[in-house]
């Protein structure tokens, strides 16, 4: 049984992982590689310097547990 809880923390899509923690880091994969080029970076542009006195509206997508939260971090 410790096993199967040992596993489910470890796998648990409902908890964020916190890259700076040594522990969550091991489960982080940087797929920016894949994805073709740093789309966070470019995100983080499009805010910070194109339109920093205007509000704007971006959308980020993708599956329950995929990692979203963890790349805005």
């Amino acid at each position: 049984m410790a096993d199967l809880q040992t596993f489910y923390r470890a796998t648990n899509p409902s908890k964020t992982l916190a890259v700076d923690n040594e522990e969550d880091r091991k489960y982080y994969i940087d797929f920016s590689s894949v994805r073709g080029g740093q789309i966070i970076e470019k995100l983080r542009k499009k805010i910070a310097i194109f339109s920093p006195n205007q509000p704007t509206c971006e959308l980020f997508t993708g599956h329950i547990g995929c990692g979203k939260s963890t790349e805005l971090l």
